[in-house]
C-alpha cells in the first residue's frame, strides 16, 4: 500500500461504539499493574530502562554492513549453511493461545496444515492460534478488550484506548526484558534499540515486545526504464530541482498512462514528497514545545506541489476509487509508472514483477521553497505484543517461544518461521535462497496465512531471494536517504490526550490532503484544516506530548 494510515487506516476501522465505551469504563476502574485513571503517561514516574542491546553472532557477515543510523544489513545471497540460534525446545507441551493479524487467506485448519505443525513440534507447544483478517481486528480487537477475556499473547495495533488497556489489562513485563534482563533471551535482545523505544513505556513501565521493521520508511519506487528515458534518476538527494522532475513526470505521462500511481488510501503517496520541501516529520520540537506538520509553511509547499501534479495529469486520474490491489496491479501493468511504498513494499515488487521491468527508486528533488529536502524515516516498529497476566514461570515460557520467533536471518528457526518446509512451502532458488511454492503464494497452508512473525520477529534482512542488483538498489537508497532522515519526536511516547485523537486527527488529514489535491477545497482553506486540528484535540495532545518528551530525555 501507500502511505500515511496506509496499512494502520485498515486496521484503525471504527470499532463498535458500545465496545468501545465497555472498554473506557472497565480501564478507568483498573489499577493493576501500578496505573491510575488509566494514566499512560510517564512523565512525574521513575522509567524502566530499555532492553540492553546485544547483537546476535548468529546471523552471517552481511555483504553490505548496516550502519548506526538504520541503514539495514544487506545480503546478496542466501547463507550456504543455516546456524542454529535455540538449541533446546522452548516449550514444555502445553497449550499458548494467540490472537494475530492476517493480511492472507484463512489458514487451513491444524489438522491439515504442515506448517501450523512444524512450528509446534519446533516449538514444543500447542499453539492455539485466532487469526482475524486484518480489516476486522480493529474493531474484534476492541470487542476482545472490551469483554474482559485475553489470550496468552494478543498482538496489539493502534485502536481506541489501546494503551490504558495494555497498562491496566496487561503483563507488566519490566522484570523480564528491562537493561540486562533481556539476555536470558539472545534472539530478543538482537532487537535494535530504536524498535523498543517505538514500543514505548505506558506509566514509565515495559509491557510492549516490538515487531521490528526498517526505520528508512516510505519512498518513490519506480520502473526504472521509463524513469531513466525522462531522466528523473539522479545519483545525489537534491540532484534536480522540482521543476525539472515534474518536467520528466510529464514526459511520460498520457494516453492513459501517469507517471504517478495513486490510491485512496495513505492520501497520494504524499509521505514521500512533503518531506522534500522541507517539512518536519509528524511532530517536532521547538522551544520544547510540540508542532504538528500539517502547521508548517513547508508541508503546505508540499501539498501545492502535489495539487500542480494533479491538475497537470501526471498523477493517476481518480484516486479515490483505487484500493492498494488495483495500484500495485497498475504499476506492474505500467499503467502508471512508480508507487509510494515502505522498503518491503520494494521487495515484493522486485519478486512479483516477475522481471517486467527493473524496480527502483528515485532521490528526493531540490524544492522550489528554498529548503534542504528532508527524508521521514519510520518508527522502526509493525506493531507490539503484550502477554496476559500470569505466574512468573508461565512468562518465561511463553517467552521463550517468542525468543525462537525472533530467530535471525540465517537460522534454520527463521526459515522455518518465515517460509515453511521446503518442499512443501518453498524450493530453492538460483542462491540457495527459499522461493515460496504455490501452496504459500495462494493457498492457505504457509507461513502468510499463519503469520506467526508478527507475534515476535528478527530484523528485517535486506535479502531479496534471486536479485542481488534490486538489493544493492535498495541499499543505495537507503544510504541517500536515512542520513537525511527525520523521525517525529512522539514515536514510542504514550499521552492520553494523544491516544485519545490520534486516530480521528490522522483521518482528519488524510481527508484533507485528498480535497486539497483533487480541488475539492482549495489549498487557502488549509488554515481552517489546522483550526479544526488543534480544535479537536491537536492542542491538547501537543502539551501532553510534549511533557513526555521532557520526562523521556530525563533517563
Amino acid at each position: 500500500m501507500s502511505s500515511g494510515i496506509s496499512r494502520r487506516a485498515v486496521l484503525q476501522t471504527a470499532a463498535v461504539s458500545t465496545a468501545v465505551a465497555a472498554t473506557g469504563v472497565s480501564l478507568s476502574a483498573c489499577s493493576s499493574s501500578g496505573t491510575t485513571g488509566g494514566d499512560i503517561g510517564s512523565a512525574g514516574k521513575d522509567l524502566a530502562p530499555f532492553p540492553a542491546h546485544v547483537p546476535t553472532d548468529k546471523a552471517p557477515v552481511a555483504d553490505l554492513p548496516a550502519t548506526d543510523s538504520g541503514v539495514q544489513a544487506g545480503y546478496l545471497k542466501y547463507p550456504g549453511e543455516l546456524t542454529e540460534s535455540v538449541p533446546e525446545k522452548p516449550g514444555d507441551g502445553s497449550k499458548i493461545s494467540a490472537w494475530i493479524t492476517s493480511w492472507g487467506a484463512t489458514p487451513l485448519p491444524k489438522d491439515g496444515n504442515k506448517y501450523w505443525q512444524a512450528i509446534e513440534a519446533d516449538l514444543g507447544v500447542e499453539l492455539d492460534i485466532t487469526v482475524v483478517p486484518a480489516a476486522e481486528y480493529s474493531k474484534k480487537l476492541t470487542a476482545l478488550m472490551a469483554s474482559g477475556q485475553m489470550p496468552d499473547i494478543l498482538q496489539m495495533v493502534p485502536t481506541p484506548n489501546e494503551a490504558q488497556f495494555v497498562a491496566a489489562k496487561c503483563q507488566d513485563m519490566t522484570e523480564f526484558i528491562s537493561g540486562d534482563a533481556i539476555k536470558k533471551y539472545p534472539n530478543l535482545a538482537n532487537i535494535p534499540p530504536y524498535a523498543w523505544k517505538a514500543a514505548g513505556r505506558f506509566a514509565g513501565k515495559l509491557y510492549g515486545i516490538p515487531v521490528e521493521r526498517p526505520v528508512a520508511g516510505h519512498g518513490h519506487i519506480v520502473n526504472q526504464e521509463k524513469c531513466k528515458e525522462a531522466g528523473l534518476l539522479v545519483p545525489e538527494v537534491g540532484g534536480m530541482g522540482v521543476e525539472e522532475f515534474t518536467k520528466g513526470l510529464q514526459q511520460i505521462s498520457g494516453r492513459g498512462k501517469w507517471a504517478l500511481g495513486a490510491e485512496k488510501a495513505g492520501a497520494f503517496g504524499f509521505n514521500a514528497w512533503i518531506a522534500n520541501f522541507g517539512s518536519p516529520n509528524v511532530w517536532s520540537v521547538k522551544d520544547g514545545a510540540f508542532l504538528n506538520y500539517i502547521e508548517t509553511d513547508e508541508f503546505q509547499a508540499g501539498l501545492e506541489q502535489m495539487t500542480k501534479w494533479y491538475k497537470s495529469g501526471v498523477t493517476r486520474v481518480n484516486p479515490l476509487t483505487l484500493d492498494g490491489a488495483t495500484a500495485k496491479t497498475e504499476f506492474f501493468g505500467k499503467k502508471v509508472f512508480s508507487v509510494v511504498n515502505s522498503t518491503i513494499g520494494f521487495r515484493g515488487a522486485v519478486i512479483e514483477n516477475k522481471g517486467a521491468f527493473t524496480v527502483d527508486y528515485t532521490l528526493p528533488f531540490k524544492p522550489s521553497n528554498g529548503a534542504t529536502p528532508k527524508h521521514w524515516l519510520g518508527s522502526g516498529m509493525y506493531g507490539y505484543t503484550v502477554l496476559k497476566q500470569a505466574p512468573k514461570a508461565r512468562i518465561e515460557l511463553i517467552l521463550r517461544v517468542m525468543n525462537y520467533l525472533a530467530a535471525p536471518f540465517g537460522t534454520k528457526e527463521w526459515e522455518l518461521v518465515n517460509y515453511g518446509q521446503e518442499g512443501t512451502h518453498f524450493t530453492r532458488g538460483k542462491d540457495g535462497g527459499p522461493v515460496k511454492t504455490d501452496l504459500a503464494l495462494s493457498g492457505s497452508g504457509g507461513a502468510d496465512q499463519l503469520p506467526v512473525y508478527y507475534i515476535a520477529a528478527a530484523p528485517q534482512p535486506l535479502y531479496i531471494p534471486d536479485h542481488p542488483d534490486a538489493t544493492r538498489r535498495q541499499y543505495a537508497w537507503q544510504q541517500k536517504v536515512v542520513p537525511i532522515g527525520e523521525a517525529s519526536a512522539h514515536y514510542g511516547l504514550r499521552a492520553n490526550a494523544w491516544a485519545q485523537a490520534e486516530e480521528a486527527l490522522m483521518q482528519q488529514r488524510e481527508d484533507a490532503i485528498k480535497d486539497v489535491v483533487t480541488g475539492r477545497k482549495s489549498l487557502s482553506d488549509w488554515a481552517d484544516v489546522v483550526k479544526e486540528f488543534k480544535r479537536k484535540g491537536g492542542d491538547k495532545a501537543a502539551d501532553a506530548l510534549a511533557k513526555e518528551h521532557e520526562a523521556a530525555g530525563k533517563v
